[in-house]
């Protein structure tokens, strides 16, 4: 399972290209006009398939790992600034850096806490808007996805939370990544172009421009109206 999910993370366009092979070749063998070949290659490949991919929920708890580690060495260097921040009692930049006020202290505290406990929940949803989007585009684009091929695209994308373990630029790698994984899956996995590949990764910025464009004309109407 974690060769798997080390594989996946390393390899993202080989595991992809395999997967597509593997459902291919399914395909092809469920076609087969030799019934007694059909019933041995098709186990044979169904088996091989179940040993190399994972499901939501073995990507999940491998991530969730990834993401207590980051919570837990988030705290520790937290706690060490605050420290430097009460060791400094003169006034200055860095003290001021350090300091910050109670409330943001506790705000960065319960967020994190609340990170590393309802992860499960977070990736659920995650996995769900994700789904949405492909699919959308899948029909808009013509393209004929099964439910199967669609979920090792979206859970496969949850390898890029072992970019967490890198600190101070590990959250902002693991949300890069986490786009790329998934572009990496739709173009070798699923098929799509790189233009459409792109335009999938991309849409969410898409939907919230066109959401923040429409309240604001809306806004304006009300405006003028008054």
């Amino acid at each position: 399972m974690i060769y798997n999910y080390i594989d996946l993370l390393l390899h993202p366009v080989k595991s992809h290209q395999d997967l597509a092979n593997e459902r291919e070749k399914l395909e092809k063998v469920k076609k087969s006009r030799d019934f007694s070949l059909v019933d041995d290659d098709l186990h044979e490949t169904r088996e091989e398939k179940k040993n190399f991919i994972l499901d939501f929920a073995s990507f999940a708890t491998i991530s969730w790992a990834f993401v207590l580690i980051f919570a837990i060495y988030s705290l520790i260097f937290f706690h060490f600034g605050q420290y430097l921040s009460d060791d400094l009692s003169e006034d200055g930049f860095l003290a001021s850096v350090l300091g910050g006020s109670l409330f943001q202290k506790k705000i960065f505290i319960i967020s994190l806490l609340f990170e590393a406990v309802f992860f499960p929940l977070a990736a659920w949803v995650y996995i769900k808007f994700w789904r949405v989007i492909i699919s959308f585009f899948a029909n808009l684009f013509d393209k004929n996805v099964e439910r199967e091929s669609l979920d090792e695209v979206v859970n496969t994308s949850l390898v890029g939370n072992f970019f967490l373990l890198i600190p101070i630029l590990g959250k902002m790698i693991k949300s890069v990544s986490q786009i790329f994984y998934i572009f990496i899956g739709l173009k070798h996995n699923l098929k799509f172009t790189t233009t459409q590949s792109f335009i999938v990764v991309i849409s969410p910025l898409i939907f919230i421009a066109m959401f923040m464009l429409f309240m604001a004309m809306y806004g304006m109407l009300i405006i003028n109206l008054y």
